[in-house]
């Protein structure tokens, strides 16, 4: 899911924010994003849990073995494949031997189980209805036509065996089959937790026959589609209101993450609250929440205006003669760089806290509580500030500079997590969040609105965003191989040397470029360069100041 989500966001985001330009549709795709999303989002929360409503059904022979001493009864797939198997993941193999070991009865891991079996063709047999709650890993209680009888069960392949024991009625008392004969059945099957207790592991071949498991999954790419379009729209119409001020974006983007800590945080204490005593998460209060914020996100989002010139085309040319330049060229890879960084941060982060605490101290009893600390430190004592700071940071050091600066403090931020054995001490170094990411975002996204042409201004930002989200995706995939292998305060490790290479590189190339356009300035007195031709004018013609380009 998190692997496809991201990237089905991407082309959407990409294939969205085209249209927006080419059609100069910005206002109508924005507010559809926001209904896609917010119906999507609230749709996830009405959703049935699987463990409660799965019940899948198989063609299967079912049919009763009559021994000296032991009768069997045998729920057998008509088809020999894996997912059409009767037997359950959770039940041991069965043995050679013709008789079962004696059920162990345990009160640990116990799991609710059913099988229903009907028979078209055999109107005259009792419908069998086994629901079983079994102590694992030897055995099961099964509950049959209200009395309750213990029977032996295991795994033969692709059949449940259902076998008596010495406690229990014989099998063909509760029928009218007959010995050894075969009898074609329709029969629906689930295995879940019991109520009071954990549940246990479900493979992922259980999961993905489940229809409640394609909603979730098309309903998180509609989510996450929507959400896409919906704030790249929106930075689109922020940046064309914003004009030349762009530097001030971070000030805008400030109050999302003032709201994702304040909701968040408020949220998270009444899902708790509500959640007490009760075997299941209650919902609820978030679903009232989110139901009211974006329905009054959408009734603001009515008002805000759109003003986006019908004159400006949208060229694919010099969007592609932009993206070929030297500086969007490092530019995109240093936008896939971070990404990769904040999706192994955001993906890998608390499982290390969670690590260097059991080794700190093996029953370390603030695990929820630091980890709460942190995301509030990182939100309001790193990011908030720094997306304030961020339009003084810009206007001050230059876009440039502003990048090599996060970059660094993104390389030293993974460098003394590596380094951290006391999981208190996360918390001082979550502070560096702000002058990390809460630097270059803002920064990222104005210098994508700069190096913009006419006409393509949401493009452009589908298309940066798209490779942030890339990189994200992709950091998710080789942090947890890196994590795999070296472990994962050496992971980050790594990574934070990675990063410093990164930043070196980056400022070696940046001084590079600047030094080839200084020469050729002084050369030519006044000289076009070719992005800043498309960018200025939206055209190929029209030279460009060569003493504001070195400024």
């Amino acid at each position: 899911m998190w692997t496809v989500t991201p990237f089905a966001s991407s082309a959407i985001t990409l294939m969205i924010s085209t249209l927006a330009d080419a059609f100069k549709i910005h206002r109508a795709l924005f507010l559809s994003g926001m209904i896609v999303l917010s119906t999507s989002f609230i749709s996830i929360f009405l959703l049935p849990d699987i463990s409660r409503s799965s019940h899948t059904q198989r063609e299967a022979t079912v049919s009763l073995h009559c021994l000296d001493n032991i009768t069997r009864l045998s729920v057998c797939s008509s088809v020999y494949e894996n997912h059409n198997s009767f037997s359950f993941s959770v039940l041991q193999k069965c043995s050679n031997n013709e008789t079962l070991d004696q059920v162990t009865e345990t009160q640990r891991d116990n799991i609710n189980c059913m099988v229903n079996c009907s028979y078209p063709q055999n109107m005259n047999l009792i419908s069998l209805n086994f629901t079983e709650n079994f102590p694992l890993p030897s055995g099961l209680i099964f509950n049959i036509s209200a009395e309750r009888s213990t029977f032996n069960i295991c795994d033969d392949g692709n059949c449940t065996i259902i076998t008596d024991t010495n406690t229990a009625p014989m099998l063909s008392e509760f029928s009218n089959f007959t010995c050894e004969e075969k009898y074609h059945a329709t029969c629906f099957y689930h295995c879940g937790a019991d109520d009071s207790r954990d549940e246990k592991d479900v493979t992922l071949s259980d999961v993905i026959h489940t229809p409640e498991f394609w909603l979730i999954f098309i309903l998180l790419v509609l989510l996450y589609g929507g959400n896409s379009t919906t704030t790249t729209m929106a930075d689109t119409v922020c940046f064309s209101i914003l004009g030349q001020a762009r530097h001030r974006y971070g000030r805008q983007r400030m109050w999302g993450s003032v709201g994702w800590g304040l909701v968040g945080t408020v949220s998270g204490a009444l899902v708790d609250h509500y959640s007490k005593g009760s075997a299941h998460i209650n919902y609820s209060s978030a679903l009232i929440i989110s139901g009211v914020f974006l329905t009054l996100n959408f009734i603001v989002s009515l008002q805000i205006p759109f003003s986006f010139s019908k004159r400006e085309k949208l060229k694919a040319k010099n969007v592609g003669k932009i993206i070929c330049t030297s500086k969007m060229m490092i530019f995109m890879l240093t936008v896939i760089v971070i990404g990769l960084t904040m999706g192994t941060l955001w993906t890998f982060l608390f499982i290390i806290v969670e690590d260097v605490a059991v080794t700190w101290n093996p029953d370390f009893p603030n695990m929820k509580l630091l980890q709460g600390l942190m995301l509030g430190a990182q939100c309001f004592l790193g990011e908030v500030p720094f997306l304030f700071l961020s339009s003084y940071t810009i206007k001050k050091l230059g876009q440039i500079p502003t990048f090599a600066l996060s970059m660094a403090v993104f390389s030293l931020r993974l460098l003394l997590y590596s380094c951290v054995t006391n999981p208190w001490f996360f918390l001082p170094v979550d502070l560096l969040h702000g002058l990390s990411f809460g630097l270059f975002y803002p920064n990222m996204m104005s210098y994508a609105s700069f190096m913009t042409p006419k006409g393509a201004q949401a493009t452009m930002q589908g298309i940066v965003k798209s490779v942030f989200i890339g990189g994200v995706s992709s950091g998710a995939m080789v942090g947890g191989l890196l994590v795999k292998v070296v472990g994962g305060s050496r992971a980050y490790f790594c990574l934070g040397l990675f990063n410093g290479m990164f930043t070196l590189f980056f400022i070696v190339v940046q001084f590079i470029i600047y030094k080839l356009n200084s020469r050729q300035c002084q050369d030519q007195g006044e000289y076009t360069f070719p992005e800043d031709e498309i960018i200025q004018n939206g055209t190929d013609k029209g030279p460009y100041d060569c003493d504001a380009e070195q400024q």
